[in-house]
């Protein structure tokens, strides 16, 4: 009897599709329940934005990590997808939920000309010699000189201002370090709670009465002065510091370093997680009363400083929810990381803007000395609004 012939190609088919082997079925599973716990990490992360720290902490941790959250879920759709495995459709997911954690932390902003105006924020360290090269704190507080010399800002916000000559007070160390960078006016609080916040500046300032409405008084955020730049405009700046996570070298080492055993691992990252949760939980407050203060009544205000938060955070959802702009997003370019230290892709340096402001340039200047970078925005004061 003659065989048909329509059963051959169906015997080819077959010839040709290869079963996986046990070991590969494993793996793929594997892969797979990865895949899995890629997608609900990278939707914690980019949920973390919304949820404030003082109700649920814990989707916090993950926000700070959207870094290495997408890295994990790319390596995970990279090993499905050489697999050949139809099961790469969970990484796809991961990659997709995660497209607007990107656009948070990658920006390409549009730079322009003709800024009138130039603000620079910088957390000096306390003029800490973060690279270890043995300088002192007077030689740190010349190089910090140097470089706002070298940058000639209008305006300078400094976070973490400290003593930097045992001979000399606080208020002679201020108005020596203001000659050197040729800003002439400077403030300060004299409360110990934010006394490393000082504000320099090329113009005349003000502090704000406290009858002058909340902006006025001073709140845990930091000092409000006015800045009179004549026919540039007037205009409103608040030196923030919220509060930091107090972090050790060893603490940031121990994850960022090999060769650190388990124990080590287990017991720094028990602190870790504690100090974390206690300053996301601060911060959760510091700027809910920051932006009940902080009202839009016509006055051009610039918010600028170390906020000690990503821009996937509570802190950085509400300063935008409040509607201010984040001068990077508007005109910088890139992941902009201002944490020097250790821990990667973190931004956490800002300059703020409310409807007033014009962003024109954001520059993050990389220079090293302190564990951030400065930060630096030329901008205009819209007049008309």
């Amino acid at each position: 009897m003659k065989k048909d012939k329509k059963d051959k190609p169906e015997k080819k088919a077959k010839k040709g599709k290869k079963k996986r082997s046990l070991l590969g079925r494993i793996v793929v599973f594997l892969l797979t329940v990865l895949a899995v716990i890629g997608v609900i990490a990278m939707a914690l992360s980019v949920l973390s934005s919304c949820v404030d720290p003082g109700k649920f902490v814990w989707v916090a941790y993950f926000g700070l990590a959207f870094w290495v959250v997408l890295l994990y879920n790319f390596v995970i759709f990279t090993l499905l997808l050489l697999m050949w495995s139809n099961k790469v459709w969970v990484a796809v997911l991961a990659l997709l939920i995660a497209i607007p954690g990107v656009y948070k932390s990658f920006c390409v902003g549009k730079p322009q000309d003709g800024g009138e105006l130039r603000i620079m924020s910088y957390n000096v360290m306390i003029f800490g010699d973060y690279t270890e090269s043995g300088k002192s704190k007077e030689e740190m507080a010349d190089q910090v000189a140097e470089i706002v010399l070298e940058n000639h800002p209008d305006v300078l916000c400094i976070q973490e201002f400290t003593q930097f000559l045992p001979k000399m007070g606080r208020d002679e160390c201020i108005e020596k370090l203001g000659k050197q960078m040729q800003l002439p006016y400077q403030y300060y609080h004299t409360k110990h709670h934010f006394g490393g916040n000082v504000i320099f500046s090329r113009y005349p300032l003000t502090p704000l009465d406290p009858e002058d409405g909340p902006l006025g008084e001073e709140k845990e955020y930091g000092p409000v002065v006015q800045v009179d730049a004549g026919e540039k405009g007037v205009f409103y700046v608040i030196c923030v510091h919220l509060t930091s996570n107090q972090l050790t070298k060893d603490e940031i080492t121990v994850f960022s370093d090999k060769g650190n055993s388990k124990e080590e691992v287990k017991t720094y990252g028990k602190s870790i997680l504690v100090k974390l949760r206690k300053a996301y939980e601060k911060r959760s407050q510091e700027v809910s009363k920051m932006l009940e203060d902080v009202s839009h009544d016509g006055r051009a205000i610039v918010l600028c400083g170390d906020f000690n938060d990503t821009p996937l955070s509570y802190t950085y959802h509400q300063i935008k929810r409040a509607g201010f702009i984040d001068g990077f997003v508007k005109a910088g370019w890139g992941v902009g990381r201002t944490y020097a230290g250790k821990l990667p892709m973190l931004r956490i340096d800002y300059v703020w803007g409310n409807e007033r402001i014009q962003p024109m340039i954001f520059k993050r200047l990389k220079v090293r000395g302190s564990d951030h970078f400065p930060v630096m925005m030329d901008f205009n004061v819209n007049h008309g609004l």
